[in-house]
C-alpha cells in the first residue's frame, strides 16, 4: 500500500468521518434533543464498554483514555463534594488533561496489571499535576513574560501555550505514524480542546459518546487487520483468502507464486535482508493488474486469485509481476566480520565508511490453474501448486499452466 493510501485510510478518512458525524449531529439537534435523558446516560455505558474491549484486545492506551473520560464525565454530573471541588480547577484540569492525552500518543500499549501499569498511573498523576504547575508559573511570572515578550500576550494566551504545543506534537505524530490508535488520540485531544473553548456547542454527553464509538470502531477495525492482514508484508493473510473463497463464483483462476532459492538467500544474507525481500516482492505483487487479489499464503509463498478470469487472460498480468521482480536490484552493504588482530580490526573500522556495496536480485516461479467445472477451490489451488512445481523443475523464474 502506498504511503498516500495508508495515510488516507488511517489518518485523513477517520478525521473526515468524525467531522461529518459531528456536523450531522449539530444539524439534527432538534431531532435528538427529545432523547436527552437517554443521551446523558450513553457515556456511562459506551465508555465502560470501550474500556473493557480495549483491555481485551490489548489497546491499553484507549482503555486508560476511556476510563479517564468516564471519571471526567462523572465529575461533571455528580454533586459530590470531591467532584465539586475539582470542578473549581477547570483550567488546570484542562491543561493537565491535554498534556496527559498527548503523552498517550507517544507511549506504547502495555498491560494494566503489571509494572507498566504503575508507571502509567504515575504518569497520569504527573500529567495532571503539570497543569497546576503551569498555571501557577504563569500567575507568578505573568508580568515579566508580558513585559519582555516581543508580541502582545494575554493571560489567556499564556495558558494556551502548552495546549498548542501538545496539539502540534500529536498531529505530527499521527501523520508520521499513521494508524487508527494515533488518529483516535488526536481526535480525543481535538474534542477535548473544542469542549473547553466552545462548551455550549455540543453537550458533553454527545462528545464523549462520539469518542467512545470512535474507540470501539478503532478496536474492531484494528483487530480485523490483525486477524486478516499479514504483519510483515501488509498483504491479506491465508484466513482472508479462505474468506474470499466463500464469495467466489464458478469462474476464477488461481496463481501460486514462490520466491526462488529463498532459503539459500536467507542463509547467505540473513533474515533481516530476507524480510526486506519479502516486503519488496509483496509490494510488487500488490500492483498486479487484471483484478487479481494477492495473499501471503505462508513463508515465501503467495497466492493471487483472479475472480471471473480464465488462465489465458491473466498470463500477461502475471508476466508483468514476474518481470518487475526480476528486474529490481537490491543494494546490500557488505558486513563480513572476521576475527583478526587489533591492527587489522582498526584498519577495517577506518574503512567502514567506504564499505563496498553490491546488488542482488530475486526471481519468482508461478503456477496457474483455472477452476474446472465441479471443482472446489482447494482442488484448483492444488493444481496451481502442481503447476508451480513444474515451473521449479523447468528452471524457475517462469510461469507454468
Amino acid at each position: 500500500m502506498s504511503s498516500f493510501l495508508h495515510g488516507c485510510r488511517y489518518f485523513i478518512l477517520p478525521l473526515l468521518i468524525t467531522l461529518m458525524a459531528l456536523t450531522v449531529i449539530q444539524v439534527t439537534e432538534a431531532s435528538w434533543q427529545i432523547w436527552d435523558e437517554i443521551i446523558r446516560q450513553l457515556p456511562y455505558w459506551l465508555l465502560s464498554i470501550a474500556a473493557a474491549m480495549a483491555l481485551q484486545f490489548n489497546r491499553s492506551r484507549l482503555a486508560y483514555l476511556a476510563l479517564l473520560l468516564l471519571v471526567f464525565y462523572v465529575s461533571k454530573q455528580s454533586s459530590a463534594q470531591v467532584f465539586t471541588t475539582l470542578n473549581n480547577y477547570s483550567d488546570e484540569l484542562f491543561i493537565g488533561g491535554s498534556i496527559l492525552i498527548s503523552w498517550f500518543a507517544f507511549i506504547k500499549d502495555r498491560g494494566l496489571v503489571s509494572s507498566h501499569g504503575i508507571l502509567r498511573a504515575l504518569g497520569i498523576i504527573i500529567g495532571l499535576g503539570l497543569g497546576f504547575i503551569w498555571l501557577e508559573a504563569v500567575e507568578h511570572f505573568q508580568a515579566a513574560i508580558i513585559a519582555n515578550s516581543p508580541v502582545s500576550m494575554t493571560y489567556q494566551a499564556l495558558t494556551l501555550v502548552p495546549i498548542m504545543f501538545c496539539f502540534v506534537f500529536v498531529l505530527f505524530r499521527a501523520i508520521w505514524r499513521a494508524n487508527l490508535v494515533s488518529t483516535s488520540i488526536l481526535t480525543t485531544l481535538g474534542i477535548w480542546i473544542f469542549y473547553y473553548l466552545q462548551p455550549d456547542t455540543f453537550p458533553l454527553a454527545v462528545l464523549l459518546s462520539s469518542l467512545a464509538v470512535i474507540y470501539l470502531f478503532t478496536i474492531l477495525i484494528d483487530s480485523y487487520f490483525l486477524a486478516y492482514r499479514d504483519e510483515l508484508t501488509g498483504l491479506a493473510s491465508r484466513r482472508a483468502l479462505y474468506n474470499l473463497v466463500l464469495s467466489l463464483g464458478r469462474k476464477y483462476s488461481v496463481a501460486m507464486l514462490d520466491i526462488d532459492h529463498f532459503k539459500k538467500f536467507n542463509d547467505t544474507y540473513g533474515h533481516d535482508v530476507g524480510d526486506q525481500v519479502l516486503r519488496l516482492v509483496a509490494a510488487k505483487m500488490a500492483r498486479v493488474s487484471g483484478g487479481g487479489k494477492v495473499f501471503r499464503y505462508g513463508g515465501e509463498e503467495f497466492t493471487i486469485v483472479f475472480p471471473r478470469k480464465d488462465a489465458q487472460t491473466i498470463l500477461d498480468d502475471l508476466e508483468d509481476v514476474r518481470e518487475s521482480i526480476e528486474d529490481y536490484r537490491i543494494v546490500l552493504r557488505e558486513d563480513k566480520r572476521q576475527n583478526k588482530s587489533n591492527t587489522q580490526a582498526k584498519a577495517k573500522r577506518s574503512k567502514s565508511r567506504n564499505a563496498k556495496t553490491k546488488t542482488v536480485s530475486v526471481t519468482i516461479s508461478i503456477g496457474v490453474a483455472e477452476r474446472l467445472g465441479g471443482e472446489s477451490f482447494d482442488q484448483a489451488m492444488k493444481r496451481a501448486d502442481l503447476a508451480l512445481y513444474r515451473a521449479k523443475k523447468k528452471g524457475r523464474n517462469q510461469i507454468c499452466l
